[in-house]
This record gives structure tokens, sequence and C-alpha cells, in this order.
């Protein structure tokens, strides 16, 4: 008997106004607002899992060089993350205030400020960035697998090959990236139609053309 297939949703990926209502929701004046605006950069920026986000430390950043290391990520498959300077920005700010809070390079990058440095849970991040997308009033069920398929999602609309991506997002196998990666419809339409909103008329023109054409030839 053939094993019946079970289908896999698609992630859902923010937009570039919902990501953006969400990075101004967190309050930018306190520690615990700094660091967690550095935990959404190094999401939506960086595309790191929320299990990468809790384990990075201090030494996985390479500030000369603008980028993230990963070891052992999902797989075990290490990995070399170069990012924008709005997201290493906010990474150094996050490690300035660190400094502040005499917490040293033995403790997570993201550690906890209350609690004298312990490693944040998974749970915790989860909860922040939910607690975010419902108070920028983003009507979608968001965690922070959706900050990394909106990273993901941005990668390919910058026309970055479906390789590249994999290697960013440290799958094993490029399969998983093409799920994880769904086609941006608007972008496949632009690719396709042009992006100039006259691309549309012309198109709907010679449409109407080619319609005029076969009704001819039926007569």
């Amino acid at each position: 008997m053939a094993k019946q297939r079970t289908s896999k949703r698609l992630p859902v990926a923010l937009t570039r106004d919902e990501l953006n209502a969400m990075r101004a929701e967190v309050p930018r004046r306190s520690a615990t607002g700094i660091r967690n605006r550095a935990m959404v950069e190094a999401m939506a920026g960086a595309g790191l899992r929320v299990s990468e986000v809790v384990a990075l430390m201090p030494r996985d950043i390479d500030w000369a060089q603008g980028e993230v290391r990963v070891n052992q990520g999902k797989g075990g498959k290490d990995r070399v993350i170069p990012v924008t300077a709005e997201t290493l920005g906010w990474l150094q700010a996050w490690n300035s205030k660190r400094g502040e809070l005499g917490v040293n390079g033995r403790h997570a990058f993201f550690c906890g400020i209350r609690t004298g440095g312990k490693r944040l849970t998974t749970r915790a991040v989860h909860d922040m960035v939910s607690g975010l997308a419902e108070r920028a009033g983003v009507e979608k069920a968001v965690g922070p697998h959706t900050l990394r398929h909106t990273y993901a999602t941005a990668l390919l609309d910058q026309g970055m090959s479906i390789r590249e991506v994999q290697d960013l997002l440290g799958h094993s196998d490029v399969s998983t990236t093409m799920i994880y990666t769904h086609v941006n419809p608007e972008a496949l339409r632009q690719k396709i139609q042009g992006g100039k909103a006259g691309k549309l008329q012309d198109l709907q023109a010679q449409l109407e053309a080619l319609q005029a054409q076969i009704a001819a030839l039926a007569e």
C-alpha cells in the first residue's frame, strides 16, 4: 500500500511595510528594546533560526568583515552569513549595551538582562516576535520562522540563485530551499510583463488585437 503524501504548508513572508511596522514597535531606549531589535535583525537580516539566535556567541560575529557565523546549525552544518550595514549596526548597538550590563564573552550574545546573562529560551524569542506583530497590526500568524522566510524571499527577489540562498539558509538539500522559498507572484509578473505600469496596458492592447484576429479567422 502506497504511503499517503502529507502536504507542506508554505510559510508566510512579511511585506516590507509589515516588517518595518514590527521594527517600529520595538522600544529603542531600553536595553531590552535594543536587544530585541537586534534579534529581529538576526532573523530578518541574517536568516537565523530561533535555535541559532539563542545559541549565538559574541565570538561568532566578525565585526570587521560584517559576517555572522553559525556553528553546528541544523544538521550539524556550519555557515557564514554576510549582513547589511543596518543589521550589523543593530548587532553592534546591542554588543555595546552588553558591555554596559557587565556580561562577557562567556555569555550567549542574546542573553537575559535581569537574569545575570542567562541564555534566552526559544519560547521567549517566539513570544517577543509574535507580540511585536500583534502590536504592529500584522494580520498574520508571525513567529521567528516568518522572519527567516521573509529574509529568504527578499534574497530571491534581489536576484540571488536558489543555490546561494540554500547556502545562506544552511539547508543540506536544495529541495528544502525550493519548498521554503515560494515564488513571489508580483515579482514573477514583473519579470514576465515588465516593471513599468504601462507594460500591462500594452499587454492588454496586444491581447485585444489578438482576440480580434482570432475572431476574424473564425468568420
